[in-house]
């Protein structure tokens, strides 16, 4: 039994061609039926993301994996866009998947639930013992990179960074009024970080009164029409920015007023935008505080290092537990290596105490079996012991030598 992959991701492949391998999660079922169809075929994983779309296959030989995939690909085969793998490098690839470390964003942790989706559908098809184990493992070892490194720890991007910053400077987000100016994808990610954070007033306006309504209707927020900007400014305690405006939507005058009408209470705006929604000017307030994403980049820049220092720790944790797996793997494999020798030891065991029955009685016959089990046992030992070792060091070379020198049949692996 082999352990194989194939797939494309962000790092070999652009959208136009991950588009063609994506496979939606309520088609996993069919083609995992379809696959299991080849007869080499034991068992497999359909992972599909936005960033990759994955086949992870137990196999009756490399050999077999081969001609499926020559025969599944043909001319199609790519070998820049489409990446093959057998062996240990199926057992790094997954874990480092699954921990978070092959991610676009490194450290983030969606991948995670995506892989358990696809594993338990696949349960639900067919899983043998070595691609369930396999899962199994990615999953403690995505802990234990959680646990023991800080790899999701620091926010990288803007929009994180943006709402970590309005938390440090406010704490309970509750108990203010945010306004969010935009409705791309940065203000989404902005609303919804808030919404993390238990923010209860968020107001949603943009250029395009449609697109804020329809994001106002998504996340339960209110809405307002940016012509009305200038005059409810004064109401909002955290403002942030996020459009593709190309002249201030916030100038020095309209921010005047507005912090006369709040009696100058404090204002903090976060401007998200290049080009800049907020008018530099606003910082001559001294009740105004103003971050444009400058500001930002210094956090995610050193956040970025941070994740990227562990990495380093994560693969190293990552390959631990991938040398557990294989060991394992080759365990199961020559299992009936061990099985074959204590089988000889006991039936040699069997054959010397049925030679002495006859001229011992019941008594001396039974100290004579503890006896022969014992020195069996301590003879046993010291051969099993080594060739355990031998076959976990994986060395095909040398466990067929052992099992040679030992007459086992190591092609009977069952």
């Amino acid at each position: 039994m082999s352990i194989c992959l194939f797939g494309v991701n962000h790092k070999t492949a652009d959208i136009a061609i991950r588009e063609r391998f994506a496979v939606a999660e309520s088609d996993y079922k069919k083609h995992i039926e379809e696959t299991l169809r080849h007869p080499a075929i034991q068992s497999v994983v359909i992972l599909s993301t936005c960033n990759r779309t994955e086949y992870y296959l137990s196999v009756t030989s490399v050999q077999a994996f081969k001609e499926f995939y020559a025969s599944t690909f043909g001319q199609q085969d790519n070998r820049d866009v489409i990446y093959k793998m057998t062996g240990q490098d199926v057992v790094s690839h997954l874990f480092s998947v699954t921990a978070g470390i092959d991610s676009l964003v490194v450290g983030e942790t969606q991948i995670q639930g995506q892989v358990k989706k696809a594993y338990e559908t696949a349960k639900q098809v067919r899983m043998d013992s070595a691609l369930d184990k396999l899962f199994q493992m990615a999953f403690k070892a995505a802990k234990l990179v959680r646990s023991e490194t800080e790899i999701g720890r620091n926010p990288v991007s803007v929009a994180h960074c943006a709402v970590q910053l309005g938390r440090q400077i406010f704490g309970d987000l509750q108990q203010q009024k945010l306004l969010v100016v935009g409705a791309g994808e940065t203000a989404e990610l902005v609303i919804r970080y808030l919404i993390n954070h238990q923010a209860d007033t968020i107001t949603i306006t943009n250029r395009t009164r449609s697109k804020a309504e329809k994001m106002a209707r998504i996340f339960n927020t209110g809405v307002m029409p940016l012509s009305d900007l200038e005059r409810r400014l004064s109401e909002f305690d955290l403002i942030f920015t996020a459009t593709a405006c190309p002249h201030h939507l916030i100038v020095h005058q309209t921010t005047k007023l507005a912090l006369k009408a709040r009696k100058h209470r404090p204002m903090v705006m976060i401007d998200l935008s290049v080009p800049r929604d907020i008018d530099e000017a606003v910082k001559a307030f001294d009740d105004v505080f103003l971050y444009t994403v400058d500001d930002l980049q210094k956090v995610i820049t050193d956040n970025m290092s941070r994740r990227q220092n562990t990495v380093v720790e994560a693969r190293r944790i990552i390959e631990a537990e991938a040398n557990l797996y294989m060991q394992w793997l080759r365990r199961r494999k020559y299992h009936n290596l061990l099985k074959q020798y204590q089988q000889r030891v006991d039936q040699d065991k069997i054959e010397a105490l049925k030679n002495q029955r006859a001229d011992i009685d019941e008594a001396g016959l039974q100290k004579m079996e503890i006896l022969a089990h014992q020195v069996s046992k301590k003879v046993a030992h010291p051969v099993m012991a080594g060739l355990r070792k031998v076959i976990e060091s994986g060395n095909e070379e040398h466990i067929k030598l052992m099992a040679e020198l030992l007459n086992l049949d190591s092609d009977d692996d069952t």
